[in-house]
């Protein structure tokens, strides 16, 4: 049996979506990685700047560095089931997809798609969460 040319997952709107804003910066993505992995990764290499605090930049960092390690299809599960975010992991999907399409440029649309992997950080991580004194 002949191995895939590609991840099936990279078919699916929101890698497809992730994949036109590559090429839009000149990146030609690794077929084998999922290509919302590589346009974080070249958010972070250009100093994105999202809706993180600065001093979670590490973290975030290190987050997207782990994810590379996973099961695409388990990093795409944990993405889409962030339960700050919409009410289903579809409804998460479209609204990331719909972000990605919409993306004024590929900055603009890694810092769509790394505000999505830090939430997602900080639902699990309670040393991201923000202290009840930095709420009010």
């Amino acid at each position: 049996m002949a191995a895939p040319q590609s991840l099936p997952q990279n078919d699916s709107l929101l890698n497809r979506a992730a994949w036109r804003q590559l090429k839009e910066a000149k990146q030609s993505p690794d077929p084998y990685t999922l290509h919302l992995l590589t346009l974080a990764l070249w958010g972070l290499d250009q100093e994105a700047a999202g809706d993180w605090p600065q001093d979670h930049r590490d973290a975030l960092e290190q987050g997207v560095g782990l994810l590379l390690g996973w099961e695409p299809q388990n990093v795409l599960d944990w993405l889409l089931s962030n339960p700050n975010g919409e009410e289903s992991p579809e409804d998460q999907e479209a609204m990331l997809v719909q972000s990605l399409q919409q993306a004024s440029s590929p900055m603009q649309a890694a810092n769509l798609l790394l505000n999505a992997i830090y939430s997602r950080q900080v639902s699990q991580n309670s040393q991201l969460q923000p202290a009840a004194s930095e709420l009010t």
